[in-house]
């Protein structure tokens, strides 16, 4: 009983690991590594450059995603400073699920979504997963364009998804 009630409570982030690396993108050096609670702060300032306020996901939700132990968060890191992260769900061996893919605005169009969704593929096809799914407004055209790349489809709509504006959102899917 002891041995579990320490498990429960031991490092949450553990479970998942990822090896950091470092990438280029058009002369430009990131380094691409597992996510730490202080990136919370940062996730919330990539955001606001991205989404009207309030932003989707608060910071005590980004905090606790972070440390989920069903989960693995990414974050690309270039002078010390998040400019993109993902967030993976990982509890479900049969599909993972993109919970969160941001890009701060004065990074976007530089290929950032193609080299973090590349590394969700990667990352789920070596540990087996046989699908990823995900969530996104329809009227994000740049993420719709960008998952229909990777072969996403749309599976379900979900009516009034988003609280801020009440958009629908396509939870979409694709086999690995």
């Amino acid at each position: 009983m002891l041995k579990k009630f320490k498990q429960l409570f031991s490092n949450k982030t553990v479970k998942f690991d990822f090896e950091e690396q470092n990438v280029s993108i058009e002369d430009r050096k990131f380094i691409l590594r597992k996510a730490l609670p202080k990136d919370a702060i940062q996730y919330m300032k990539v955001q606001e450059t991205i989404y009207p306020i309030p932003v989707p996901w608060p910071i005590d939700i980004v905090q606790m995603e972070i440390d989920n132990k069903k989960a693995l968060y990414l974050s690309l890191v270039e002078k010390n400073r998040v400019v993109a992260f993902t967030g993976l769900s990982l509890g479900d061996k049969a599909e993972a699920h993109i919970t969160n893919l941001a890009v701060d605005a004065d990074y976007q169009n530089l290929g950032i979504g193609h080299l973090l969704l590349n590394q969700v593929f990667d990352y789920c096809r070596d540990r087996d997963y046989a699908k990823i799914s995900l969530e996104v407004d329809v009227t994000n055209e740049a993420a719709l364009a960008l998952y229909d790349a990777f072969g996403f489809k749309v599976r379900t709509v979900h009516k009034k998804y988003y609280f801020r504006n009440h958009h629908d959102a396509w939870e979409m899917m694709v086999d690995l």
